[in-house]
Order: structure tokens, then C-alpha cells, then sequence
């Protein structure tokens, strides 16, 4: 096929998604990796100080319900389990107390 002076190899749809996000990135399918590609990427690390974007690997919950869930498993994570009380009956009534 002949090419025009001016086509790029990008098709127009890539370009004007990467212009909107303000991202250069692009996507490659993994069927079309090589076993030298998966190696390669397996062996990379990340730069430190760009650990933040790791969150964009998770998927954003689709309801409040979800965000909720993630939320307290997220603040259980992070408690410590070692100095935990049980919400016992006392505990509950003293939330109430007018004092």
C-alpha cells in the first residue's frame, strides 16, 4: 500500500482518545506479545515514586454499596488487630450516653 506524506501511524480514534486524557499511552494486545515481551515486562520494575498509580489498576466500584465495601476493608487492613475490644452491650449503651 502507498502511504501520503502527511498519514501517521496512528488511526485517528487512538490519537483523539490520547489527546483527551492527556495520556500517551497505548494499549497492545497480549496475544500479540512474544514470549521474550512477557519476559521483559515480567522482569521491569517501576521507578519509585510513581507507586500512586497503581490504583489505576483497580477497577472503580460500580455502586455505593461497593465503595463501602472496599472502604472498610481497606480501614480493617490498616487497624490493628491486637489491641481489638468486642462491642459488647456496655460498649453500644455508653455510644448514647447524654452526659
Amino acid at each position: 500500500m502507498s502511504r501520503h506524506p502527511g498519514q501517521t501511524n496512528t488511526p485517528p480514534a487512538a490519537a483523539a482518545e490520547r489527546q483527551a486524557t492527556g495520556r500517551d499511552r497505548r494499549a497492545v494486545r497480549t496475544v500479540d506479545l512474544t514470549e521474550e515481551d512477557i519476559a521483559a515486562i515480567e522482569a521491569s520494575e517501576m521507578t519509585p515514586g510513581f507507586e500512586h498509580l497503581d490504583a489505576e489498576l483497580e477497577p472503580e466500584p460500580a455502586s455505593l454499596v461497593e465503595k463501602g465495601v472496599r472502604f472498610a476493608r481497606e480501614l480493617r487492613a490498616r487497624g490493628d488487630r491486637t489491641d481489638a475490644r468486642p462491642a459488647d452491650k456496655a460498649f453500644r449503651d455508653g455510644l448514647y450516653d447524654d452526659r
